[in-house]
């Protein structure tokens, strides 16, 4: 994925969500996997570097 193509996904992901402040995000760090969610764990989410 180019990186603008990620950068419009999240904006809408947030825009779509109602524009939620810094509180409506959460972060989740498995042995597997560790991302950041917006809403909630189920919700959109974006993976982070290892």
């Amino acid at each position: 994925m180019r990186l603008w193509d990620a950068v419009e996904a999240a904006l809408l992901a947030w825009h779509d969500a109602g524009c939620p402040d810094r509180s409506g995000y959460g972060l989740t760090v498995t042995e597997d996997r560790q991302y950041v969610w917006l809403g909630d764990p189920d919700g959109p989410s974006w993976d982070l570097p290892a």
